[in-house]
């Protein structure tokens, strides 16, 4: 018997036998089931790619926020500017010039050979360019929900994670301060601390932001900041409450991970789903806050405009000139509307358990 023969008596597999081949590369290419490595942004990137309506609303938000940030730079008109025309010629009273028209004393300037840029979403009553207008108003909008977004997200996250981790009475008293946050009315503390803060600015002198904004919004984001969270708290110690049972996570602490470590690389990732969605549903829900607001008179201090005031200064003329509360509630429609499909564009890609 030769050296690698096999034993006749053994039950061995005897690979000399013409049953056995190497394999070809084709086939060996077949047997790899795994994919090429792939981060976690990575994928979900490729996921959010895939859904069409959450790609367009994101391209038509880039869109929008270059325009609120361009726009101003470069167009003719400021929103604050009375252009002082009129439609009938006289000086006496402005009236409202409607969409790409001009009025009496711009047709008698184009006669004489001057260009004057359309009026794009015509003028308001005081004779100011209702398009800068509304570009602006949507800027103010936009930093209002962005705010109130990062702040819930900085605040709920962080801690929700650190209760819902800790457990124990360390969650049973973090969750008490949640009630009781929640219960307290989020108008009446906006309406206290706007004449709390007028008083005290109007004592500490002129300041440029605030004269900019008014004190009505600087309360807004106050209150954000100091009742807005807790929503986002409750969800993601409900997330981690049923995360950190799961055994990946006694594995990390059985390794020594620290409780930070397991937050920033376990627990996290696993609710970014309700994180992202939470916030992305924020960003309207503060614009609607804002808007009601400034219904009421709460909102940014004149002549500078928002989306909730210039609808509310619409609404008293919707009858002879309905696009001036046209135009800003079909601003406010859009980027709602984006803002949401967004978010359920981030929460499936984002989300573990798409994979």
């Amino acid at each position: 018997m030769k050296l690698g023969d096999k034993n006749p008596l053994s039950f061995q597999v005897d690979y000399n036998s013409n049953l056995f081949s190497l394999a070809t590369r084709n086939e060996k290419k077949e047997t790899q089931l795994t994919r090429p490595a792939s981060s976690f942004l990575r994928d979900a990137l490729r996921r959010f790619r895939r859904n069409r309506i959450a790609v367009i609303c994101s391209v038509f938000m880039l869109i929008l926020i270059l325009a609120i940030i361009i726009i101003p730079f470069v167009y003719p008109y400021t929103y604050d500017q009375m252009l002082g025309v009129t439609k009938y010629g006289t000086d006496t009273s402005f009236e409202n010039i409607a969409p790409f028209q001009y009025g009496a004393t711009e047709l008698e300037r184009i006669k004489a050979g001057e260009f004057i840029w359309p009026h794009i979403f015509g003028t308001d009553a005081h004779g100011r360019d209702y398009f800068i207008r509304v570009i602006v108003g949507t800027r103010i909008s936009l930093l209002v929900g962005v705010f109130a977004a990062l702040v819930v997200l900085v605040i709920g996250t962080i801690y929700g994670s650190i209760s819902g981790l800790r457990g124990g009475k360390t969650d049973l008293v973090m969750m008490r301060i949640v009630d009781v946050i929640y219960s307290l009315p989020d108008m009446v503390i906006i309406i206290l601390l706007s004449v709390i803060l007028n008083e005290a600015f109007s004592m500490a002198g002129d300041n440029p932001i605030v004269a900019s904004l008014g004190t009505n919004v600087i309360s807004i984001f106050i209150v954000f900041a100091l009742l807005y969270w807790v929503g986002m708290a409750r969800l993601v110690r409900g997330q981690i409450l049923s995360i950190k049972q799961q055994e990946f996570i006694l594995a990390s602490r059985s390794m020594g991970a620290s409780n930070g470590f397991i937050i920033r690389k376990h627990l996290i990732p696993n609710c970014v789903s309700v994180i992202v969605v939470s916030a992305a549903l924020q960003i309207p829900s503060a614009i609607f806050t804002e808007s009601y607001l400034s219904f009421l008179g709460l909102g940014v201090a004149k002549p500078m405009p928002s989306l909730g005031s210039l609808a509310s200064a619409g609404r008293d003329a919707i009858s002879l000139y309905p696009w001036l509360m046209l135009v800003p509630s079909i601003f406010i429609f859009l980027i709602v509307l984006a803002l949401n499909l967004i978010g359920d564009g981030l929460r499936d890609a984002f989300d573990p358990k798409q994979k």
